[in-house]
Parts: C-alpha cells; sequence; structure tokens
C-alpha cells in the first residue's frame, strides 16, 4: 500500500497514519515513462510464506507438546509421561496436536495468496522431513512406509490448510488509479521513523508496573506453582529453579514493553521508557540486598532495556494503531 500525498509504503491497511490519505494498492504514477515496482518484503514473498508457517508449525507444536507433559506431570504423575509415546492413546493424541498445529501454520503461509494450495503442500511437506529428523522415539519408526507416507500425508493436510486460508482470506486485487498526483523523483520511503511521537506515559506507567511486579514475584510464582503441582514438576538442582526464574522474569519486562507498545507508532521508543523506569526501579529495590551491586545493575540494565524493547516491538507488530477515519462533509472526494 502506498501513500498518494507522502509517498509511505505500508503493510494492507485503508489510510495513511501520517497525513490521513487514502492508501492505493498500487502506484499508476510513472517516472519517465517506466513502471515503478514496489518492493516485497520477505515475509510476502513465497520462500519466506513458507518458512514463517513451518516455524509456526513446528514451534505450536513443541509448545503445545511440552504443555501437554506439563499437565500430566501435574495430574497423573511421571509414569503417564512415560506412556505418553508409547500406548496408542497417546500417539493419536501427539498425532491429533501436530496436525493441528500443521493446519495452523498452512493456513497462515496460504492466506491471502494466490497459490495457498502449493504454498501449504510446502510447508506441509518441509514439517513432514523436520518431524522425521527430530522426533524419535516410538512414536515414529523409521520404517519405508514411514519415511515416505510421513512427508506426503503432511504435504495433503498442509494443501488443505493453504486452501482453507486462501479461500477464507483472499488475495488482493491490484486496482490500478490515474487519479494519483504528480510526485518529483525519489525512492519511496519504506517506513516511519519509530522514534518519532509523544510517550503515552500512562502505558508506560502500567507496563512498567508489570514488569517491576512481575520480576520482583518470580520466585514467589515458581513456588507456587510446585505447590499446586505437589511437587510433581520440582526440578533436580538449583540451577534449573534460577534458570525458571530468570524466564519469569523475562517474560514480565517483556510483556511490560508489549503493553506499553501496542496500538503505538513509536512501540520501540515506550519499550525503552518501560526499560529505564524498570531498571531505577529494581536497582533502587535490590542494591541494599545485594553486595556486589555494581554486575547485578548492570545485568539489569541490560535485560530491562534489551526485553522491554523486544517486548514494545512485538506489541506494535501485533497490535497496530488504529487509525479514525475523519468523515468529509458532502459528497467529499469524488471523481465525475
Amino acid at each position: 500500500m502506498v501513500c498518494p500525498q507522502c509517498s509511505t509504503t505500508y503493510e494492507p491497511r485503508l489510510q495513511c497514519p501520517l497525513c490521513g490519505a487514502r492508501l492505493l494498492f498500487h502506484d499508476a504514477r510513472r517516472l519517465n515513462d517506466r513502471g515503478f515496482a514496489f518492493p516485497t518484503r520477505w515475509q510476502q514473498r513465497p520462500w519466506g510464506r513458507i518458512l514463517v508457517g513451518l516455524v509456526l508449525a513446528q514451534g505450536l507444536f513443541y509448545g503445545l507438546r511440552h504443555l501437554l507433559t506439563a499437565v500430566l506431570m501435574a495430574t497423573q504423575g511421571r509414569e503417564a509421561v512415560a506412556q505418553l509415546g508409547t500406548t496408542a492413546s497417546g500417539i493419536l493424541l501427539l498425532q491429533g496436536v501436530q496436525i493441528a498445529c500443521l493446519l495452523a501454520g498452512a493456513v497462515f503461509a496460504g492466506g491471502g495468496q494466490r497459490q495457498g494450495l502449493f504454498l501449504g503442500g510446502m510447508v506441509g511437506g518441509w514439517n513432514g522431513v523436520l518431524t522425521m529428523v527430530l522426533l524419535r522415539g516410538p512414536v515414529i519408526s523409521l520404517t519405508t512406509i514411514a519415511v515416505l507416507g510421513q512427508p506426503l500425508l503432511h504435504a495433503a493436510i498442509g494443501a488443505i490448510g493453504g486452501w482453507i486460508g486462501s479461500t477464507f482470506w483472499k488475495p488482493l486485487s491490484a486496482v490500478s488509479t490515474d487519479a494519483a498526483a504528480p510526485r518529483k523523483r525519489g525512492v519511496l520511503r519504506r517506513h516511519m521513523n519509530l522514534f518519532v511521537g509523544p510517550v503515552a506515559w500512562f502505558r508506560v506507567g502500567v507496563g512498567s508496573i508489570l514488569a517491576v511486579v512481575g520480576a520482583l514475584t518470580a520466585t514467589t510464582f515458581f513456588e507456587k506453582i510446585l505447590d499446586l503441582s505437589h511437587g510433581a514438576l520440582a526440578t533436580t538442582d538449583d540451577l534449573q529453579d534460577r534458570l525458571i526464574t530468570m524466564e519469569i522474569k523475562a517474560m514480565a519486562l517483556c510483556l511490560g514493553g508489549a503493553f506499553a507498545g501496542a496500538t503505538r507508532t513509536n512501540g520501540i521508543k515506550q519499550g525503552l521508557c518501560v526499560g529505564l523506569a524498570s531498571t531505577v526501579v529494581l536497582i533502587g529495590i535490590e542494591i541494599n540486598s545485594v553486595e556486589r551491586w555494581v554486575p547485578v545493575a548492570a545485568l539489569t540494565a541490560v535485560s530491562a532495556f534489551c526485553l522491554g524493547a523486544v517486548g514494545s516491538w512485538f506489541g506494535s507488530q501485533l497490535f497496530p494503531p488504529i487509525i479514525k477515519s475523519r468523515r468529509e462533509r458532502g459528497l467529499g472526494r469524488v471523481t465525475l
């Protein structure tokens, strides 16, 4: 999408957030009687779609597999986890989770694409190959039928998912217009500056509170999980306990930054403000309880700034800014 006034390109949307003009699908203006081809981001290319869909399918499967393992350990003990890959019901459960994740990745790869069936099939084929390579154990026996049938079965399921994605999210048709005003020669800007714009102090304050409270209560939260599971999720040494606690703290910092950067055009700026506020509060609390506070303060500052910026960028990408359209009086822009 391109803005006819400020010549800025965006992902598919209705209006330009800078000048409020209606975005166009195709720029029909010519530069010295030559057509202008808009650069395509790698996520919109076929290989990019296949890669993102494959990563989504594999990530969802392994994430849900760990979640299922944790639930079984908390409810039925380690024996149920050991039987998950040996019994028929456990194998069917894992295969069902894998098929559901593959369908999600294939639907994403084929959504809005004219070649959705092909893209979904490619995602499924490579997903079957990675499953054969990575998922070892009783679930998959390396026989000739399994080696040949697993990628083909996943390719067929992925093709169905790609077709569903392209059917429900149909590709946009390129619409050309000759009503665009002429502009000077130059290259269209890719995107706006991520640091321009005011700071939403309310969002920064709430995000900082989420980050600080989550970081301070990470140990208590982990102990509560162990108590609720009656020791079924207990680790074997203190190093694993510290690692899980640090992961909970990192998740809290990312969530705080994501809340501050959601629906904002300058999400990274919001996340850096959350990182600064969280750093000051956490160092002020921990400085009296730690002997060597200088390395701890440096680690806290680097972690807070990096995780806050990453979380805010993710929040601004997951929840983009909401553009409020102004209703024009009269007939508005009418072409006779």
